[in-house]
C-alpha cells in the first residue's frame, strides 16, 4: 500500500517536472520543427525500416543482415541489423541530435527501432510475441509482451567512448540505446570494452584510414579480462553502436570480444550511414 503511494506521489512529481521543464525548454519535432514533441506523428510515420537486409561490406542480398560468403572470412562480425534508412524521414536528425545536441531522450524511440529490427531477424526469439496493431513504425513487427529467455546466451554490449570524449559529451549514446534496448527486451547490458586511446573522429576519414585508426585501441574491461573465458564462452553478443559506416569499429570490438571465446557477435544499428 505505502510503495503504491509513493509510486503514484513519484509518478505526479515527474509529470509536474516534465510540464515546468516544457514551458521553459519547449520541444520541437527534430523532422519538422513542429511544437510540442521531440517526434510528431507525421515524421514518425515516414520513418523507413530496413525490410530487405543485405551484406553489409558488398551490398547482396543477406538473411538477417550476415556478411556474404565472400565478405565473411575478413569480418570478426556475423553479420549487422540496420534498422531503418538514414536518409529517409527523420533518422539522420534523430541520430545528429542525439549524438551532438545532447537530445537524450531521442535515445527511447532509436531504440524501440533497433528492438523491433531485432525482434524481426531474429525470429527465432519471439516465439511469444504477440503483435500490436496500433505501432506506428513497424505495425507488423511490434510486441505486446517484453522479451524473457532464462539463462539467455544472448547478451548487448555497446562500442565505448574514449574518457575524455565521453567527458565532454556527458554521456555515451551508444550506451543509451543499448541500455534502453535491453529493458525493452529483457536482455542483460555489459559495459565489457573499453576504448584505450583517443583517435581522430571516424567521420573525418575514410577507408583504410577508418580501419588504421582503430588498430589496437579497444580492449576488453580489466576486470572484465580476468573472468572472461569462464562467463563470455559460447555467449552470442549483440554489439550495438549507432551508425554502419563501413564498418570498421563494429569489427575491431569484435575481434577484441572474441579473444574472450564468444560464440558469434552481431551488430545491432540506427542504420547505414
Amino acid at each position: 500500500m505505502i510503495k503504491k503511494l509513493l509510486n503514484n506521489i513519484y509518478s505526479i512529481i515527474k509529470r509536474i517536472k516534465e510540464e515546468i521543464l516544457d514551458l521553459i525548454f519547449p520541444k520541437f519535432c527534430v523532422g519538422c520543427g513542429l511544437d510540442g514533441e521531440l517526434l510528431c506523428q507525421k515524421c514518425t510515420l515516414k520513418i523507413v525500416p530496413v525490410m530487405t537486409p543485405v551484406c553489409p561490406e558488398c551490398g547482396r542480398l543477406s538473411e538477417s543482415g550476415q556478411y556474404c560468403f565472400k565478405c565473411k572470412p575478413k569480418k570478426a562480425l556475423k553479420g549487422v541489423i540496420s534498422a531503418a534508412y538514414y536518409e529517409e524521414g527523420p533518422i539522420r536528425e534523430m541520430v545528429h541530435n542525439l549524438k551532438y545536441n545532447s537530445v537524450t531522450e531521442l535515445a527511447e524511440p532509436l531504440a524501440e527501432l533497433m528492438a523491433d529490427a531485432l525482434r524481426a531477424n531474429f525470429e527465432f526469439l519471439i516465439s511469444n510475441f504477440q503483435s500490436k496493431s496500433n505501432d506506428l513504425i513497424f505495425k507488423n513487427l511490434n510486441i505486446k509482451n517484453s522479451l524473457k529467455i532464462q539463462n539467455s546466451e544472448l547478451i548487448i554490449v555497446f562500442v565505448p567512448l574514449h574518457w575524455f570524449r565521453q567527458t565532454q559529451r556527458g554521456y555515451n549514446q551508444s550506451e543509451l540505446l543499448a541500455r534502453a534496448i535491453g529493458n525493452k527486451l529483457n536482455l542483460p547490458v555489459y559495459n565489457l570494452l573499453r576504448k584505450r586511446k583517443k583517435t581522430k573522429r571516424q567521420v573525418e576519414l575514410t577507408g583504410k584510414l577508418r580501419r588504421e585508426n582503430l588498430k589496437g585501441v579497444f580492449v576488453l574491461n580489466s576486470l572484465i579480462s580476468l573472468i572472461a573465458q569462464t562467463s563470455l564462452k559460447g555467449k552470442t553478443i549483440l554489439l550495438v553502436d549507432d551508425i554502419f559506416t563501413t564498418g570498421s569499429t563494429l569489427n575491431e570490438c569484435a575481434r577484441v570480444l572474441k579473444t574472450a571465446g564468444v560464440k558469434e557477435i552481431w551488430g545491432l544499428v540506427v542504420a547505414r550511414g
